[in-house]
């Protein structure tokens, strides 16, 4: 299994807070979560390519910043630039990672993180 762990999504990446604005309002933004994705990847595998399947099971904790309640699947969203350099750092498609096991806690320190964990131990 491999442990990735994310600094919590800029607010702008969250689904629900694009409110029709164009995308390139957004659009560094989402280049630096690929970014992150891909070397938070790179730094947890180190210089071993993981041999990984046509299903390799996800699981994404979100640990809140604050109680706020928040949407799964915005959440989810606000994730997708990340799995894609995650996805690249490892040598797949994104369309591999299923299941994908989604759960929500609070961060302690109230500053929000996001915790992927790939492979056997995802379920």
């Amino acid at each position: 299994m491999i442990e990735i762990r994310l600094s919590w999504p800029e607010s702008a990446l969250f689904p629900n807070a694009r409110g029709g604005r164009h995308w390139a309002s957004f659009q560094k933004h989402k280049e630096k979560a690929r970014t992150d994705g891909y070397m938070a990847a790179k730094a947890a595998v180190g210089i071993a390519k993981p041999e990984l399947s046509h299903r390799v099971p996800l699981s994404i904790t979100f640990a809140t910043p604050n109680r706020i309640r928040r949407d799964i699947d915005g959440m989810h969203g606000a994730i997708k630039h990340h799995l894609d350099g995650i996805a690249k750092a490892l040598g797949v498609d994104d369309s591999v990672f299923r299941p994908v096991l989604i759960d929500v806690e609070l961060d302690p320190a109230k500053r929000g993180f996001v915790r992927v964990e790939v492979g056997n131990g995802a379920t």
